[in-house]
Formats: structure tokens, sequence, C-alpha cells
């Protein structure tokens, strides 16, 4: 006589079990994988944004100035790497007709702020649509720009050109 070898039902259905409490405590992290995904994505435009504007005030700071500076060769050649230094020695906007007191104050000053300090940046705009642009500004009264990650508008950047501060919002919950 053959003896057949082979599994029984029981050791099938432990198995099972066993697979199904894998799948169980593993699928929530392969869910929130685009969600980790966008936060690391904001975290390193932040970042990337945040080193940009001490740069910025750096170059301003080691060319001996105290005030403000009307188009301020920063990144490159040109005019697209100009910025416009406010009168506290942080980018306030990128124009090349001449300004003796430039500010940060509207969403075209962020977002030309955005762009100088970022190069290859992500796209922003006024829209709250994905299509449109990566980001969307808000220009905060006074002298400050709040940038909205569009694909998932609980995270921000929040830029206060008054003090250089920085702060990237990277908490889905909010």
């Amino acid at each position: 006589m053959k003896k057949v070898a082979g599994f029984t039902l029981i050791e099938l259905v432990v198995v099972i079990i066993i697979l199904g409490l894998l799948a169980i405590v593993a699928l929530p992290k392969f869910i929130n994988i685009k969600q980790d995904a966008q936060v690391s994505t904001l975290q390193g435009t932040g970042g990337a944004f945040a080193a940009g504007i001490k740069l910025a005030n750096v170059k301003w700071a080691a060319e001996g100035n105290s005030g403000p500076v009307d188009n301020l060769q920063v990144y490159d050649g040109g005019q697209a790497g100009q910025l416009d230094i406010n009168l506290w020695g942080w980018p306030a906007q990128n124009y090349p007709p001449f300004e003796s007191s430039p500010r940060l104050n509207n969403t075209n000053d962020c977002m030309s702020v955005w762009r100088t300090v970022l190069q290859d940046a992500p796209t922003v705009s006024t829209s709250i649509d994905v299509a449109d642009s990566d980001y969307r500004v808000s220009y905060i009264s006074p002298d400050q720009c709040q940038f909205f990650f569009n694909e998932l508008p609980a995270l921000s950047i929040y830029y206060d050109s008054r003090d250089g501060s920085v702060i990237t919002d990277s908490d889905p919950t909010t």
C-alpha cells in the first residue's frame, strides 16, 4: 500500500488564518503608501525651499547689505536668478523693474519667489486643480505666503518674508 502525503484540512485552515492575519496587519501600511509618498514629496520640497530662502539671505548678508536690495543675483545668471530682497533681508519677489523697497505683497510675488528659489520648481498657481499645478498659493497679509499641496491640501509650506521662516506642515490629519 502506498501512503499519500498531503496537508490535512486543519493544517490548511491554520495557514489560511495566518495569511489572513498577516494581510490585516500589512494592508493598512500598503493603503497609506500614496499618502506617505505625498508627505515625503512635500517635506523634500519644503526643505529645498527653506534652504533656498536661507541661501538668498546669506548672499544678501555676504555682500554687506543691511536693507532692501533690488535685483540681487542669487542664482544662475540673468533675470531668472535675481531676487528682490526686502528690508529684513529675505526674498520678497522677482521682478526686473527697479523697486526701492520691495515687499512680498500678493500671490504673484509669492509665486515669483517660489519659482526663483526652487530651480525646476513644482508648478504653482492660484488653482486648486491638480491638473493646473502641483501647489496652490495663498497670500497672507502682511508679507507671508502659504503653498498648499493640491494632491493633499492638508499639506502645506508656509513662508514669512519678515523673518525668513519656512514651516512645512506635513501632517495630513490637520
